[in-house]
């Protein structure tokens, strides 16, 4: 009885293995071959660079504006009322650029978002179509390195690259 329980147990077992089919994508590797990511990273880039010089601008402005107030300072040509009102003005010009450099990294996430979303929902639906009509059961993603041992699982990356048009 112990040895039909075990041969029922290794019959099941590889049963069950052989009838689940697996396939693995590595994701890096299918977004650097796909040219939306391409535009996308160069419009990232062209968004960092114009924030970082309206940034400069800022900074330029301020402290151009410092010196200023330095100069007419320092040759006496400033009322009390009148340094005031510089002082409050610089004040205003620092908490603006501060503010900015905040809300610039935020900036840079939301636009990091609106133009790779898009793209990764869009290779997301190739690997689930790739599954549903190739019959996998799982497909991992190699890139994280998240898999020991992938003998059996099959690399779908040409059928998803195939699937996206590519």
């Amino acid at each position: 009885m112990r040895l039909l329980f075990t041969m029922l147990a290794v019959v099941f077992t590889v049963g069950f293995a052989t009838a689940q089919k697996v396939g693995h994508v590595h994701s890096l590797q299918l977004l650097s071959q796909l040219p939306e990511i391409a535009v996308a990273d160069s419009l990232l880039a062209i968004y960092q660079i114009e924030l970082q010089a309206k940034g400069d601008s800022m900074l330029n402005s301020l402290q151009t504006n410092y010196q200023a107030y330095l100069k007419e300072t320092q040759s006496g040509n400033l009322s009390k009322i009148q340094a005031q009102t510089k002082e409050a003005a610089l004040q205003e010009q620092q908490t603006a650029l501060q503010g900015f450099e905040q809300a610039g990294q935020q900036l840079i996430l939301a636009k990091r978002q609106s133009l790779y979303d898009p793209i990764l929902n869009k290779v997301d639906a190739a690997i689930k179509q790739v599954g549903k009509e190739e019959g996998y059961q799982m497909i991992f993603d190699s890139s994280v390195q998240a898999m020991v041992f992938t003998n059996g699982a099959e690399d779908i990356m040409a059928k998803v690259l195939a699937k996206l048009g590519l």
